[in-house]
């Protein structure tokens, strides 16, 4: 990457410059500058450079010009400049001819500029022209979530990148797990030389890691090859894209050819940083979608008939379907010393790198109680997909949290329906029916689905009644004798109180039966008569893992 000569001169800076020989060469490119100081400095060029000089060593030595010639180490360069004036008053016809036959621009200067000024100049064109290339204008119309808008971006600059550096290019968005690709030459080279994807920011051969700018860890990451030391190596220059400490996609620039110079450099540094504009666009936008969303979801919660032409012109805000059929999960944040709620946005950057983020979305009701939804569709092209693969999304989601938040736990309620917005409410009810009767019945987990509650489903108790019972027949449980009664009670219950046919089910005599329920009877008060504290105790019975 560089600046045309051509380009250079038409600025209104170089008004007073003028080429004087090779007007052919024009359109060479200046990727840096150097200073002819010596007669022999330019033994020292790298090539492609813009020479300057003050004309006092071509003075002091008239042919060290021709002799850089002669030796072709002025044949590198894309141009020449020099000050008029006080050491040359003119320039040798000779000199002339040889830029010339070469090719090259010899350009006449003021003699009053400073180095220093003129350098700046250059810089700043070239770094203006790369600005303009990677411009990413903002997008008026962007919405929700917008991906259409983040892979055009994408794409713009991953090219503007190929085509202003001559290397190809290449993002790896871990969010989405999704390659993208200036062309497909970064493919194409990868696979030559063996390499996959994960090999650029964790290379699995040996290499080196040079650090280019610790400040954005720009680095350069050559291959060696053990069996040809001194031969070609692959490299290529990585850049992070972080956003709040987290790292969002990987930026890779590949060196096919040869090294990237000072103003590739700079370039990548331009291109990363609108790469990085674009990530926080769209972390903004999903932000505001998401409250967006949020506040959808709590309209659907209330609402009523006369309220629906209300519900759906907020959903056509949204850009949400109220067809679109869902799972749903409630959750709950159980220690007390967070407000998840306040810690919004570590918690969506959780659940979007989860992959619970790629098939759902989610939605506060509280400080720490919110719904999470799994859109069908996604699930079911999810496959195999079982009841298991619910769980073990939220158990990875969980341990998601658990990297941000050190202390904070979640326990969730699942609804298997399948169901549209428009009954967000039936089954938000549902799924915190889920949470505080499963948290009271299998309180050594965290996860409860909507059948695990069995007949508890359709039979209200209250919750300090059930809490009161279970905790009466945990603590007869403690005792080894009280646990063979209490199993003895239940199959009794479950044969309508019938001892002969208790009796031959558990392989004991009749009279045996006799004892252990009245045992049973003194231990626990059971109003035999009540039909419906009967129907409670074998209900409740069932979760004992008697």
């Amino acid at each position: 990457m560089g600046i045309a000569v051509k380009e250079l001169l038409t600025l209104e800076y170089f008004k007073d410059y003028h080429v004087i020989a090779g007007k052919s060469g024009l359109h060479k490119e200046i990727q840096g500058t150097t200073l002819l100081e010596a007669p022999d400095a330019l033994r020292w060029a790298k090539g492609k450079e813009l020479v300057l000089s003050s004309g006092y060593v071509l003075a002091q030595e008239p042919d060290c010009l021709e002799e850089a010639f002669k030796s072709g180490s002025m044949q590198g360069t894309s141009a020449m400049m020099i000050k008029r004036g006080r050491y040359l008053d003119e320039i040798p016809q000779r000199l002339i001819d040889l830029f010339d036959q070469y090719e090259i621009p010899l350009i006449s200067m003021p003699f009053s500029v400073p180095w220093m000024e003129l350098m700046s100049q250059i810089n700043t064109a070239v770094m203006n022209r790369t600005i303009r290339r990677f411009k990413v204008h903002s997008n008026n119309h962007l919405q929700v979530s917008d991906q259409s808008y983040k892979v055009q971006k994408i794409n713009k600059i991953l090219r503007a990148v190929e085509v202003e550096m001559k290397f190809p290019a290449f993002i790896y968005d871990l969010a989405e797990e999704k390659s993208y690709y200036s062309s497909p030459d970064f493919k194409r080279i990868t696979e030559s030389f063996g390499l996959s994807e994960s090999d650029y920011w964790e290379p699995s051969m040996p290499y080196t890691k040079h650090t280019l700018c610790d400040y954005i860890n720009m680095a350069r990451i050559r291959l060696i090859n053990p069996g040809n030391l001194e031969g070609p190596r692959v490299s290529w220059i990585i850049i992070p894209i972080v956003m709040e400490d987290i790292v969002q996609a990987y930026f890779v620039v590949m060196e096919s050819r040869e090294f990237i110079d000072y103003y590739d450099e700079f370039a990548i540094r331009i291109a990363f940083l609108t790469l990085q504009g674009v990530y926080e666009q769209i972390m903004i936008a999903e932000n505001m979608g998401n409250i967006g969303f949020e506040n959808f979801i709590h309209l659907a919660l209330d609402y009523t008939e006369k309220d629906a032409k209300k519900l759906f012109y907020q959903a056509n805000i949204q850009g949400i379907s109220v067809n679109t059929a869902y799972q749903y999960i409630v959750f709950h944040q159980c220690n007390e010393g967070y407000n998840a709620r306040n810690e919004r946005n570590t918690f969506l950057e959780a659940f979007q790198q989860s992959k619970l983020g790629k098939i759902g979305k989610i939605a506060f009701l509280d400080e720490n109680d919110g719904l999470i939804l799994l859109e069908v569709e996604k699930i079911h092209n999810s496959t195999p997909w079982t009841k298991d693969t619910t769980t073990e999304l939220l158990k990875e989601f969980q341990r998601y949290i658990g990297l941000k938040f050190a202390d904070m736990r979640l326990e969730f309620g699942i609804c298997q329906e399948e169901k549209t917005l428009l009954e967000v409410r039936e089954c938000v009810k549902k799924c915190q029916k889920v949470l505080k009767m499963g948290s009271i019945i299998f309180p050594e987990k965290d996860i409860w689905e909507y059948e695990m509650l069995g007949p508890l489903t359709w039979i209200e108790i209250p919750e300090n009644e059930l809490k009161e019972m279970l905790r009466k027949y945990r603590e007869l449980m403690e005792e080894e004798k009280n646990i063979e009664l209490l199993k003895t009670l239940k199959i009794y219950l479950e044969n309508n109180m019938n001892y002969s046919v208790t009796a031959e089910k558990m392989y004991v005599h009749i009279n045996t039966i006799r004892k252990r329920i009245d045992k049973v009877n003194d231990l626990v008060k059971i109003d035999w008569e009540d039909h419906v504290d009967r129907l409670k105790m074998e209900i409740l019975l069932q979760f004992l893992g008697l």
